[in-house]
């Protein structure tokens, strides 16, 4: 009985042993095959819905990355303010339950980035790229690593911004003064439409509609493709193509989850996501001229001339100012944009 129980016990030590050594020799390749080290999660939401060229741009985004690092960085999207809204998912980057965001109030990323918002500091859309994703805008998106967030880079948030109004044609700065203009809460905007002469009227995006169709205000302002969105041109009459302001789309992610990668990763990520905004930017190109050319159909619109456009460009120096007085840029900056844009 005893010989039996010893063989019994031997054999288990055994068994142990084989599982171990197996577990072990598992571990062992586990380490040295890097094909099996657990990918890096990368979290990134936004609020536009998957139809936009902004979800359009992070599925570009995730299939750039996933491909070049081979499956190590492995990138979610959660759209349509899944998890929070704008300002939300800024606050859950910087304290790194997200992983990365595009939107929302991107003074909060850095109120440097305000400089792009200066009426009339862009003349063409094509002369963009060249100052956001070049060392000027790689200088104004180091500020943001003080509110605890990485840039990797900056793109268009929706195109040049015009001005629609039920009341008049509008091709002179003296045809705004007086009118009542739907604006968001954005201090660069309420301060050009102040200068232009007109009384800005802060209400919340969703209700603009209703507000114009009950002449709550004359008339609103935003790109082409967030009117036709809005059905503008069922409350509207006239539209004015002043082009008059640039929106920014910084790409943040949080400082410390990026500083913790490694350098060819971190290098992999900003080549990849300047690659997914350009296609950003081309697709709100495309979608902004489509808009554009179905709200002409059936609205008066009037595209200003250059010498009318600087009509518009002359009144707005104190916005300029006050920026500059506010330590958000210098007039060498402002210059510089300018002399670069071209």
């Amino acid at each position: 009985m005893f010989k039996k129980r010893l063989s019994v016990v031997i054999a288990l030590i055994l068994m142990v042993c084989m599982v171990a050594g197996c577990s072990q020799s598992s571990k062992k390749a586990e380490s040295t095959n890097g094909d099996n080290k657990k990918p890096v999660v990368m979290k990134v939401g936004h609020a536009h819905n998957i139809d936009t060229p902004r979800h359009q741009s992070y599925l570009k985004f995730k299939e750039l990355v996933e491909q070049k690092t081979n499956n190590g960085i492995k990138v979610e999207i959660y759209p349509s303010g899944q998890v929070g809204d704008e300002v939300a998912m800024i606050e859950a980057t910087q304290i790194g339950t997200l992983q990365g965001t595009r939107g929302g109030p991107f003074e909060k990323m850095a109120p440097e980035f305000m400089v792009y918002t200066l009426p009339f500091l862009f003349d063409n859309l094509d002369g963009i790229e060249k100052v956001t994703m070049g060392p000027i805008g790689d200088r104004i998106a180091k500020a943001s690593e003080k509110n605890g967030l990485a840039t990797l880079t900056t793109g268009d948030g929706g195109g040049f911004r015009n001005i629609s109004n039920n009341k008049r044609p509008i091709v002179t700065p003296d045809d705004m003064k007086g009118l009542k203009i739907r604006t968001p809460g954005i201090e660069s905007i309420i301060k050009t439409m102040e200068v232009f002469g007109a009384n800005p009227v802060s209400i919340p995006f969703g209700d603009v509609y209703m507000a114009l169709k009950t002449n709550v205000a004359d008339g609103q302002e935003n790109p082409p493709v967030n009117m036709e969105s809005m059905k503008i041109t069922e409350v509207q009459k006239y539209l004015s193509v002043i082009e008059y302001q640039f929106h920014p789309d910084p790409f943040v992610v949080n400082l410390k989850w990026y500083q913790s990668l490694s350098p060819e990763y971190q290098k992999i990520l900003k080549e990849c996501a300047v690659e997914a905004m350009k296609y950003n930017d081309q697709l709100i190109k495309e979608a902004n001229q489509k808009a554009m050319d179905n709200m002409k159909k059936s609205m008066e619109v009037m595209v200003l001339t250059p010498e009318q456009r600087n009509a518009f460009r002359a009144t707005v120096k104190p916005v300029w100012d006050y920026y500059i007085n506010k330590g958000i840029c210098t007039q060498k900056d402002i210059d510089e944009i300018r002399s670069l844009a071209k």
